[in-house]
This record gives structure tokens, C-alpha cells and sequence, in this order.
């Protein structure tokens, strides 16, 4: 997931979903000052990712108020977004609220990365969540499936903020 964000040096990288920390110790590791922050809603695995990661700051909040997060940190527009959130086993509702605050968040040219396990297309909230990806993004794209992840898995690609509509 790292490697398909490609954060470079000076960007504003944010992870959302950090669970008890092991892509934020990923991100610790890739580069100086990554992640910029991490959000974690869930107040016990957010500690454990304070515990996994010290230096980084855990946000306890959800990724739909990432506007107000950066605002409250003086900061600009972020340029890579590493998720581990569970967006395809979330009702509609809520897969559109996050999103809102994520392209909200985004710099114009900026990237999202998340995963998805293989089996989500097939459900329908993967298949939802799919159809939100490619109307709330300019490209997605989906890696191959990592047959030797538990359970397997992919990446979605998502760059750039779709336009709006007219």
C-alpha cells in the first residue's frame, strides 16, 4: 500500500484507520515525518497505535471531519492517504460521509490508497463502495489480488478529485 501511495519527500501524508499500528509503523519506517498523522476512531485501538508508533499523533475521530483536523493544525491540503478503513462493510450513509470528508481534504492531485479483500466486489457494499470510488475520484485503479494476504486482498488506486458534475 506504501509503495502504490508513493509519498515523497515534503508531502502531507495522513493515514485513516490505523487499528493498533502496523501500517503506521510501515509509514514510520518508509520515510522521515510519515505519517503527518493518523486517524483511529475506535479510542482503544487508537492507544494501541500510540503505543506501536509514539512519535506519530493519533487522532481519536472520524475520517468525515478531516477538513476540521487539518484546520485545527494549521495544515493545508493532503497529497497521500494511506486507509486501512473497512469502507465496503459500511451501510451507504456513512461510505458517502467519509468520502466527503476525504476528497473535501485532498489536494486537487492528491492520492488515496485503501484496501479491500478479494471477496468484496461480490458483496453488495463492495460493489457500492466501487461506485462511490470512481464518482468521487478522477481514476481509480485496482491492483491484482495478494493471494498470500490472510484473507486476500487488493489495493484501490484513487487520484485526483472528481469535478463536479454540472
Amino acid at each position: 500500500m506504501i509503495r502504490r501511495a508513493d509519498p515523497q519527500p515534503g508531502q502531507l501524508v495522513v493515514e485513516l484507520g490505523s487499528g493498533t499500528g502496523p501500517m503506521t509503523r510501515a509509514l514510520v519506517t518508509a520515510g522521515p515525518g510519515l505519517p503527518r498523522f493518523a486517524v483511529e476512531p475506535v479510542a482503544t485501538l487508537a492507544a494501541a497505535t500510540r503505543r506501536a508508533a509514539p512519535g506519530v499523533e493519533v487522532v481519536e475521530g472520524s475520517a468525515e471531519h478531516l477538513p476540521a483536523m487539518l484546520a485545527d493544525r494549521g495544515l493545508g491540503p493532503i497529497d497521500r492517504i494511506v486507509s486501512s478503513l473497512p469502507f465496503a462493510a459500511w451501510p451507504a450513509d456513512l461510505q458517502d460521509r467519509v468520502l466527503a470528508g476525504i476528497t473535501a481534504a485532498l489536494a486537487p492531485r492528491g492520492r488515496m490508497v485503501t484496501f479491500t479483500y478479494a471477496v468484496s466486489p461480490l458483496l453488495p457494499a463492495g460493489r457500492r463502495f466501487r461506485q462511490r470510488l470512481t464518482e468521487s475520484f478522477a481514476h481509480v485503479t485496482a491492483t491484482p489480488i495478494v493471494w498470500a494476504n490472510l484473507p486476500p486482498a487488493f489495493v484501490y488506486v484513487c487520484e485526483g478529485v472528481a469535478l463536479p458534475q454540472p
